[in-house]
């Protein structure tokens, strides 16, 4: 279904994502810590009231980032879900995909991944609420079609892969033990906790 939006809101939508693109930019041109609200507004061209009506904090545009990539999500989420191939690929996939997208700027993505994981335990979150929405649809639909155990509760498997996927992605950016490929490590150790999640 799509949804309309009001001239107004169309508005409060242009202005939010001009706020957060011109973040997003000069993080990655002087850095997150270099950057203050000021630059922000100054480059967005906006008031400093107008910044803290969409966001909170500085660090609030990072949390903006994980909503606009979970929107990616979601928005793909039923033909996801439709296509035939097996559960434990689709999942492999959706966790892969979601990793990408710090390889893009590794800098700034050890400041997304804190400002999320400082809301991702909070079982009221939103955002976190609907990660876990998308990965429990698919580990049912892998015990349903016999795939996968049927014997586990569907949330206390996804809490297993998200730790593993949010463990590694920890280690990548702070380079524990040091720098090594993302994507081929997360689906390493993707694989080995699914084997055991196995039919």
């Amino acid at each position: 279904m799509t949804v309309v939006l009001s001239r107004r809101e169309r508005k409060k939508d242009e202005t939010r994502h001009r706020i957060f693109r011109a973040a997003i930019g000069l993080f990655r041109e002087q850095g997150f810590e270099q950057t203050t609200v000021d630059d922000i507004t100054e480059k967005a061209d906006v008031a400093k009231g107008t910044f803290f009506n969409y966001f909170r904090r500085k660090e609030a545009v990072l949390a903006f980032l994980s909503e606009i990539r979970l929107q990616a999500i979601e928005e793909n989420a039923e033909s996801f879900l439709a296509e035939t191939r097996p559960a434990r690929e689709k999942l492999m996939d959706l966790y892969s995909t979601a990793a990408s997208a710090y390889e893009e700027d590794r800098e700034l993505s050890r400041y997304v991944l804190i400002e999320l994981m400082t809301r991702m335990f909070s079982p009221t979150e939103e955002v976190v609420v609907r990660w876990h929405e998308q990965i429990v649809r698919l580990v049912t639909q892998g015990q349903e079609s016999g795939e996968l155990r049927r014997d586990l509760a569907p949330l206390r498997v996804e809490a297993v892969l998200t730790g593993l996927y949010y463990a590694t992605l920890y280690e990548w950016v702070c380079c524990v033990p040091g720098p090594f490929p993302l994507i081929d490590e997360l689906r390493t150790r993707l694989t080995l906790a699914m084997e055991g999640i196995a039919s």
